[in-house]
């Protein structure tokens, strides 16, 4: 079974969500109430590039100290970006923490990995938090704080009887989604509110059964900033959850219809994923929820992904045609929106491709940023995407 958990997680690398934007009073009242949408398999897709108003690019510097691969958890600061990256064979980059400008300019970079106190053994969750760097390792179930430049600050263990998959903080207090985990020996729920000092206060939606000890590390965040609370979401799930003022609800369900692998499997058990080829169905979800749109892309079977684009104000569902299809060795990955427009991670060498299908009139520079400089970096660009009104 090991082979079908890595392979899993070699997929679910191509997932992420983020932060949603800010909506103004009147819309946040109709657009934050529950919805269901149909993503239909069956929808003729359109264009992508043809989705597009315009795209502003901004190059990663690359230095002997900035050399990136696949961009995961990006984090915008007022100043810039943090983030952390994918897994590189012989090296300790997705251990590394790499602050940038908002231009792109390499600021600095920091690694504590290890097994001392001070340092973290991996990085299952980051964020910014009072000025600090917090990361969250799994192994030890540790929030590790660090200044901007490396300095340890503090640690903080959760409860021996808690160890979550994603983290946020809030109000003092955090939330977390539980990855499978057990809350103690016999109680299993999909989510809990810790108190400041990391002790549970209330736990929501409980498993009819326990989940045969499952665990999926994963390469995207299931717990992430959301207007003045945090968005929920977990591996094998069609919803999105918020938690918000202290009330847990449902925010977006995708319905794939009888196209959704685990309409009769509630709890995943590890059989279940041998039958995934088999039945070639949608199984695993991506999402990135925004101010008028939500992008969500959904892996069929082991053979391909699907991608969709929805319209927030008036419920219409769009199946898209990518400018690549998405694979493991392929990198045009999004990293979630700001204000109206999508982040994706572009690789140089994708970057001619769509501009190529594009006026020069859609397209942007960011200031120090030119497509010469792409094109002779390594690094992948940060894309952002305004789509047209309408779509």
């Amino acid at each position: 079974m090991r082979i079908y958990f890595s392979l899993l997680l070699l997929l679910l690398t191509a997932c992420s969500c983020a932060e949603k934007g800010k909506v103004n009073d009147k819309e946040a009242i109709s657009l934050d109430d529950f919805k269901s949408y149909h993503l239909d398999l069956n929808l003729p897709k359109e264009n992508f590039i043809d989705m597009i108003e315009s795209v502003e690019l901004m190059q990663f510097e690359e230095t002997d100290e900035s050399l990136l691969s696949t961009i995961r958890k990006i984090n915008r600061l007022d100043d810039g970006f943090v983030f952390h990256t994918d897994k590189k064979l012989g090296t300790n980059e997705h251990t590394t923490i790499y602050f940038f400008d908002v231009n792109g300019n390499f600021k600095n970079k920091i690694n504590r990995q290890g097994q001392g106190p001070e340092e973290y053994s991996s990085i299952e969750d980051l964020w910014i938090e009072n000025g600090l760097v917090a990361v969250y390792s799994m192994p030890k179930s540790v929030i590790y704080r660090y200044t901007t430049e490396g300095e340890f600050v503090d640690s903080r263990k959760l409860s021996d009887q808690l160890r979550v998959g994603g983290i946020r903080p809030y109000k003092g207090g955090y939330v977390a989604e539980m990855n499978f985990h057990s809350i103690n020996d016999t109680s299993y729920y999909k989510f809990v509110k810790l108190n400041k000092d990391l002790k549970l206060e209330k736990a929501y939606l409980k498993y009819n059964k326990a989940p045969n000890g499952m665990m999926m590390p994963l390469a995207y965040s299931t717990v992430i900033s959301y207007q003045d609370g945090v968005q929920l979401f977990r591996v094998f799930s069609d919803t999105v959850y918020s938690y918000q003022n202290d009330e847990f609800a449902p925010l977006v369900h995708f319905d794939f219809k009888e196209d959704w692998f685990w309409k009769d499997k509630p709890e995943p058990t590890s059989k279940d994923l041998q039958k995934v080829e088999a039945e070639n169905n949608a199984w695993v979800i991506g999402m990135a929820i925004g101010q008028k749109h939500i992008y969500a892309d959904a892996l069929i079977g082991y053979s391909h992904w699907e991608y969709f684009l929805i319209d927030r104000m008036n419920g219409k569902v769009k199946r898209m045609e990518m400018p690549k299809g998405k694979s493991v060795s392929e990198e045009f990955l999004y990293l979630g929106w700001e204000e109206d427009r999508l982040m994706f991670s572009v690789t140089t060498s994708d970057v001619s491709n769509i501009l190529s299908a594009l006026d020069e009139n859609q397209i942007k520079y960011r200031q120090g940023t030119t497509l010469e400089k792409i094109e002779s970096s390594e690094n992948p660009v940060l894309m952002w995407v305004k789509f047209k009104e309408g779509y």
